[in-house]
């Protein structure tokens, strides 16, 4: 789906910006200050319901305003707006109708955001991991997105549990009943991510290879600490006398992670940040190759600020990546118009510039 309009009212520091987009790419230049990664959160945020960097609504809403409102128009007579007030619920709706649930619209429209701040795909804990790949699943697969909301609900309830006793005798089954709403949705989780960690790989070394050196080799391994042999209610329970003593769930799919090696050395560990920086950004094409994969659609992608946080090799490999008619339709912001042009002038796509005046938040 190609994005033809967008329409931000209050929305962080835009208090009335309608934008008109083009096939091909669209360059959003202007001064630091002018909200240029703030269109793009808004894209993100069109897609999911929510904001990429924020996860607290109240927060996005321009200082001396009301409200936020986010308007898109696609092609196939397609608009969605997403309305948040303070006072109100947020609201989604598809062509003039609002989703009876908000987690209705997951999945219909995917984005790819790459960021300077992804580094933290590889240089943070597992939490950051887990989070790219629950959003990745969440976005094509109905089942998981199921399994993740009824698996963290459990979760909660029953390290509250497990908290609140703390230092005094637990009923044993009790907690087995507290396992049990665990185990399902956990053992749902596990063997999809599984499945997902296996398909994923092949697609981030074809990117890797076509990006980067294919001399080096890049991986992607699913750890976890339950292997899938006997019942995921029988390794909660194994971990009881554990969990009483720390008063929290000691195991889990929660504690999922996703190793990264270069070579069979750490990438967190050893790699240097020309090789994290290149793995990040095969990691995001991966995903984007993914969602192509199992939706039929091509997602929006959104390349924030990235001509000024890597190198020209790197620019050069991820521009001759999308080129190719890969991609039908691109976000790119920069302070520097001719930046982006310079880049971009052999992809034989058309280049459209939205310059934005510099705005005080």
């Amino acid at each position: 789906m190609l994005l033809r309009t967008l329409q931000l009212f209050g929305f962080k520091n835009h208090e009335d910006l309608r934008l008109e987009f083009q096939p091909g790419i669209n360059a959003i230049t202007g001064d630091n200050g002018s909200g240029k990664t703030n269109v793009l959160d808004a894209l993100f945020f069109l897609s999911n319901g929510k904001s990429f960097f924020n996860s607290i609504d109240s927060q996005l809403v321009k200082h001396g305003s009301e409200f936020f409102s986010i308007h898109g128009w696609l092609d196939n007579e397609i608009d969605i707006l997403i309305q948040f007030d303070p006072n109100r619920k947020k609201t989604i709706k598809r062509n003039g109708k609002a989703y009876k649930r908000l987690v209705d619209h997951i999945g219909f429209l995917q984005t790819v955001f790459i960021t300077p701040y992804d580094i933290a795909l590889v240089n943070e804990g597992s939490e950051e991991r887990r989070r790219f790949v629950d959003y990745t699943l969440c976005q094509t697969s109905a089942a998981y997105l199921t399994a993740l909301s009824q698996y963290k609900k459990a979760l909660d309830t029953r390290n509250a549990l497990l908290k609140a006793n703390e230092g005094r005798r637990l009923d044993p089954l009790l907690l087995e009943a507290y396992d049990e709403k665990l185990a399902g949705p956990g053992s749902i989780l596990a063997q999809l991510r599984r499945e997902f960690s296996q398909e994923f790989l092949p697609l981030l070394q074809e990117v890797w290879g076509h990006l980067f050196e294919q001399s080096e080799h890049l991986s992607w391994q699913y750890q976890t600490q339950w292997n899938g042999t006997g019942s995921y209610l029988d390794f909660l329970r194994m971990a009881h006398a554990d969990d009483l003593r720390a008063s929290r769930s000691t195991v889990g799919i929660h504690k999922d992670d996703w190793i990264m090696e270069l070579n069979g050395h750490s990438l967190k560990r050893l790699g240097s940040q020309g090789q994290i920086k290149s793995a990040v950004i095969a990691i995001k094409l991966a995903q984007f190759a993914y969602f192509q994969k199992h939706t039929q659609q091509t997602p929006l992608l959104l390349l924030d600020d990235i001509f000024e946080k890597i190198d020209k090799q790197r620019a050069d490999a991820l521009i001759a990546w999308v080129s190719n008619g890969r991609i039908p339709q691109i976000f790119i912001t920069d302070t520097h118009y001719e930046r982006i042009r310079s880049h971009t002038e052999s992809m034989g796509l058309a280049l459209t510039q939205h310059h934005l005046k510099n705005l005080h938040v």
